[in-house]
């Protein structure tokens, strides 16, 4: 209680106050002892007597002035180093629940604007780590929901297997390797995830020709469309400007974006890159045909392992990441995503600024 802010304050007034009353004693006596002494002489007055009795005034006058004074301003003070506290106070609170794990507490900015900034930013901190905790908490379900279903499936098969109870036919062994392989594939894509949380913080921004890049990209992408009876075009626009990015990780972007295109798209249909200038941007779209992606789920396919069609996904191999990868690349270098799906036409794009990256 000694060491709170409260008291420090109140005793750092009390001590200025003090210091201020006995320098103001001093001059004042010296200085009316002074001025006294002049009028006596002046008047032809014997001094001694009547002097200490002027000064006995002097002093119980200021003494109790000073007595008065500084009740006022203690109690002022207080009033006033309480309403600076409190804030304080209760922002040391909110740390603590933070520390505790209690990322849903805020605080109200009130009180002098820096400490208004301060209670704001604490508030941006909790809600901060409330989404992270969100994305944990959802990273670890989903991750254990994938596990769980080829693992109970290897489960089943190899139970049956050692019970006799089938036997190791063709269909089986492929059916678990199957199994196998897509643990292996999210495996892959988790070590990916890790990879590219480490890079994405840190691109390398060089000039890139994002047209030229894309076109590239497409071109090495012909041969699997072509396999899926899909037909894949390159619309690059030449008026595009050379952006400031890493080309390995927008090229990673652009194969997730056509990646999904290949997964999604309806056989016997078109997809078709676009590369265009947009508002200070180059922007890159994959447009595909096929199944709407519905309205709820629209907004959280860039969310690490979401999809909205589980079984769909699961069955083309697809580990929802591959978008997530997309949307941390745009954002690492500044720039946007986005979708659109209407009339049975879907569209992924990101944009990357114009502008050097701020570093």
């Amino acid at each position: 209680m000694r060491n709170s802010l409260l008291w420090r304050l109140l005793g750092a007034q009390l001590l200025v106050i003090a210091i201020a009353v006995a320098t103001s004693g001093i001059l004042i006596t010296d200085l009316a002892s002074r001025a006294f002494m002049q009028i006596m002489v002046r008047y032809h007055i014997d001094p001694v007597t009547v002097e200490q009795e002027f000064l006995n005034t002097v002093l119980r006058v200021l003494l109790v002035g000073s007595l008065a004074a500084g009740v006022v301003a203690m109690v002022l003070g207080w009033a006033l180093v309480r309403r600076l506290v409190r804030p304080i106070a209760e922002m040391m609170h909110l740390a603590e629940r933070i520390a505790a794990g209690d990322y849903a507490r805020r605080v109200e900015a009130r009180g002098p604007d820096e400490l208004a900034r301060l209670a704001d930013s604490l508030n941006r901190m909790a809600a901060a780590l409330q989404r992270v905790e969100a994305l944990r908490r959802d990273l670890v379900a989903n991750v254990a929901h994938e596990l769980r279903t080829p693992l109970t499936t290897l489960q089943g098969y190899l139970e049956a297997l050692r019970d006799g109870v089938a036997t190791a036919t063709p269909e089986t062994l492929a059916s678990l390797h199957e199994e196998a392989l897509r643990l292996v594939r999210l495996v892959d894509a988790l070590h990916q995830l890790s990879q590219f949380d480490a890079r994405v913080s840190r691109p390398r921004g060089t000039a890139l020709d994002v047209v030229a890049l894309a076109r590239r990209t497409v071109a090495a992408y012909t041969d699997a469309f072509t396999q899926r009876g899909l037909a894949v075009r390159d619309e690059g626009d030449p008026a595009c400007p050379p952006v400031e990015a890493d080309a390995d990780l927008v090229g990673q972007a652009i194969r997730n974006l056509l990646d999904n295109a290949l997964r999604y798209a309806t056989p016997g249909t078109d997809v078709t890159v676009r590369t265009v200038p947009s508002d200070g941007a180059v922007r890159v779209a994959v447009e595909n045909t096929g199944e709407e992606i519905a309205a709820e789920d629209l907004p959280r396919i860039f969310e690490r392992f979401y999809r909205g069609e589980k079984s769909r996904s699961r069955d083309t191999g697809g580990a929802g990441i591959g978008l997530s990868l997309v949307a941390e690349i745009a954002r690492g270098h500044g720039g946007e995503v986005g979708a659109s799906s209407t009339l049975g036409v879907t569209t992924v794009w990101f944009n990357l600024p114009v502008r050097s990256r701020e570093v």
